[in-house]
């Protein structure tokens, strides 16, 4: 029952998405989907009232997104296996919409790492076991892509950068000052 990654990536691989999803046709397929595993799918106002929840300006793209990769590949047949009564879809929906902020659509389309990254987040919200991978092993690789924290390492790397260059820059300044002052005793 485990989901195999590398056969859903080809299965996206050999169905690209065209243009976006309406938001209102992904919330169909998004809710049909639970439905599918006997779930109560969350209701407009829910949907509502999680988009507020959750923030995140790349809200319906991230929605129209999940529409696709649950459509285009085995992802769907798999999500209404690993749905159980013991979350409610808005409780797997919103862990799943938090985690992937602040992946784009075209970022999921065009770049393995974070495709990746967007379908173990999904799996992860849904509880389901990772083909060839222990728990642990699954949540070091979903460590490894997280795309947030990269980002947050490349800032700090780049202010570490930044402060060396303001350090060297008052030194070479402190240097002249010095050798500024040298010449005015020697003259």
């Amino acid at each position: 029952m485990a989901v195999s990654i590398p056969h859903l990536r080809e299965q996206l691989a050999a169905t690209p998405i065209v243009s976006p999803y309406p938001h209102d046709l992904a919330v169909a397929i998004v809710c049909d989907t639970f439905r599918l595993a006997s779930q109560r799918p969350p209701s407009q106002a829910e949907w509502a009232k999680l988009e507020q929840r959750v923030k995140n300006p790349l809200f319906h793209e991230q929605v129209g997104m999940l529409a696709h990769v649950l459509v285009s590949s085995d992802l769907r047949k798999k999500t209404v296996l690993y749905l159980t009564p013991d979350r409610t879809p808005q409780a797997r929906l919103q862990q799943f919409f938090e985690e992937i902020h602040p992946l784009t659509a075209e970022m999921v389309r065009s770049n393995a790492f974070r495709q990746e990254e967007f379908l173990r987040k999904w799996l992860a919200a849904l509880g389901a076991d990772i083909e060839g991978e222990t728990e642990a092993e699954s949540k070091r690789h979903l460590k490894d892509l997280d795309y947030r924290q990269a980002v947050t390492d490349l800032r700090k790397v780049e202010d570490a950068r930044k402060k060396e260059a303001d350090r060297r820059k008052e030194l070479l300044q402190e240097a002249a000052r010095k050798d500024a002052e040298a010449r005015g005793w020697r003259e």
